[in-house]
């Protein structure tokens, strides 16, 4: 590489070290923040135990088009220097590494979409077809397009250094989980038993598990919508479940039977899973973990969590039933950041899709 690109490299990660830096000042709590008279006072730990969730929000938005603005602006240069460097104006080194890659798209696929999707495509089938075909040109050249992103960042050592926006949360002990306890990243999951996103999402944490084993550690908490009327009782069952030693195997029942699931249904799982349903039946009509799950979604919405499901990577946060790739990209910053080599991508990671 030139002696320009690695200058170039250079200054902008320095720029950015300098945004890190001015973002990760954090106000002292007892810095007052505003006065009221000569006597009563608003400290920053208060206005921030005020404004709790909107800032959780606020910070994260911030953060990523911090990270989306500094991606384009490094990329938009990596390609003019790799462009002056053949040769070839900017549009010719696209068309060279994009463009002239792109291929035909399989008629197999073409023709599996085209039913799938009949619906909301064109009448005419020719102008239906044209549409699945160029959606599935468009996702090529998107695809090439991240590639060439990727080496041209791994060639120039790129880093970005902005520090995420985290919140710390507290796991107590007796919490479900699963994976390795003194892993690198872990997950927190808040869900609804009755949650349909919540179950779409299951086989892409388990996806996750798979590729990051010994990485990962996935912790579940309980967050219960309104609007759902057995997912507080199933999150309270669930823990009657955990002091028996069964919460997975009861949490997978209580997915799988979503839709038709109540206390009686629960009790009859309890038995076929093997449990004491004595001593279940005891735990869950005497309101046991109420109070515990009722602290789960208290807890949710202070992080500006409210809807399901939720999770927090290493006090980052993730709202709705994201594909794989999203979590990817987390846990393996995350590891880079503690100098970790991320595993191989696997086949499991279809499943999300």
């Amino acid at each position: 590489m030139k002696i320009g690109m690695r200058t170039m490299i250079a200054g902008v990660v320095a720029t950015v070290a300098v945004v890190a830096c001015a973002q990760t000042e954090e106000p002292i709590d007892d810095q007052v923040v505003a006065r009221i008279g000569d006597e009563a006072v608003i400290t920053a730990s208060e206005l921030e135990e005020l404004a709790g969730p909107s800032l959780v929000s606020l910070r994260q938005q911030i953060h990523d088009a911090q990270v989306n603005l500094l991606t384009a602006e490094i990329y938009k240069r990596l390609l003019r220097e790799a462009a002056e460097a053949e040769g070839l104006s900017e549009a010719q080194y696209r068309s060279k590494r994009i463009d002239e890659r792109v291929s035909e798209p399989d008629e197999g696929e073409v023709v599996k979409l085209m039913t799938q999707y009949r619906a909301r495509l064109a009448e005419d089938d020719a102008q239906a077809r044209a549409q699945i075909v160029q959606a599935l040109v468009q996702r090529e050249r998107q695809r090439l397009e991240a590639d060439l992103q990727n080496v041209l960042f791994a060639e120039a050592g790129v880093k970005i250094l902005l520090t995420p926006p985290r919140i710390e949360v507290q796991i107590a002990e007796g919490t479900p989980e699963r994976g390795t306890q003194d892993a690198p990243v872990v997950i927190v999951e808040y869900t609804d038993f009755q949650c349909p996103f919540c179950n779409r999402v299951q086989p892409t944490l388990d996806a996750v598990l798979e590729r990051y084993e010994g990485k990962v550690r996935h912790v579940f908490k309980n967050l219960p919508l309104p609007n759902h009327s057995q997912a507080q009782l199933a999150g309270e069952a669930a823990l009657c479940a955990q002091d028996q030693g069964t919460f997975w195997e009861f949490h997978n029942w209580l997915f799988k039977n979503q839709r038709t699931m109540n206390r009686e249904s629960m009790v009859t799982a309890a038995g076929e899973l093997e449990m004491d349903t004595e001593a279940f039946t005891a735990c869950v009509d005497g309101g046991t973990y109420r109070s515990r799950v009722r602290q789960d979604m208290a807890e949710a919405r202070g992080f500006g969590i409210t809807g399901t499901p939720g999770f927090l990577i290493n006090g980052r946060v993730i709202k709705g039933a994201q594909p794989v790739e999203q979590f990817e990209e987390i846990i393996d910053d995350e590891l880079r950041r503690r100098g970790i080599d991320i595993p191989p991508k696997q086949a499991a990671n279809t499943a999300a899709e």
